[in-house]
């Protein structure tokens, strides 16, 4: 009798006397969480006036949008491809504008209007017309050969700031 009572004791000790926590959850190792890796950041100090290459990267890559925005007219390719380097060329030459001081964004006023303006007519019109486009070319190759001969590094260093 004095058995049964112990195994029965034993049993209700093991089975009730545990808590809430299921058996599988009491003798299963948890997964230690990964640490992340720590970040470091190192800060560099960036001069106010941009570098000469960094203006020769700019104004390379507005001539190149220009260049692709002309081949994308006559060919007459599509819409959004035409969109794509409109905006991307005027991007570029606000930045290359950002860079100048005063007398120099007022030297850059006419060319960055005639850009707007073509941008705008591209974005607003999708199917342009040959005559419409053939304009759009002769504008832009204008546009280019103005920035050609007047942006380039050795011109437009004067208005650095």
């Amino acid at each position: 009798m004095r058995k049964k009572i112990l195994v029965i004791f034993l049993g209700l000790m093991v089975l009730g006397g545990g808590g809430c926590r299921t058996v599988r959850e009491k003798f299963v190792r948890e997964k230690s969480a990964e640490r992340e890796a720590p970040v470091y950041v190192t800060f560099k100090e960036y001069s106010d006036k941009p570098t000469r290459q960094v203006y020769i990267d700019y104004y390379l890559y507005t001539r190149g949008w220009l260049g692709a925005l002309v081949e994308a007219l006559e060919k007459g390719v599509s819409h959004k491809r035409q969109r794509h380097a409109a905006g991307e060329a005027l991007m570029n030459l606000e930045q290359i504008i950002s860079f100048f001081n005063q007398e120099g964004k007022d030297a850059a006023a006419g060319i960055h209007q005639e850009l707007k303006e073509i941008e705008a007519q591209i974005r607003e019109i999708p199917n342009l017309s040959r005559i419409r486009r053939s304009s759009l070319i002769r504008k832009t190759q204008r546009l280019k050969r103005e920035f050609r001969a007047n942006y380039t590094y050795t011109k437009a260093k004067e208005w650095l700031n």
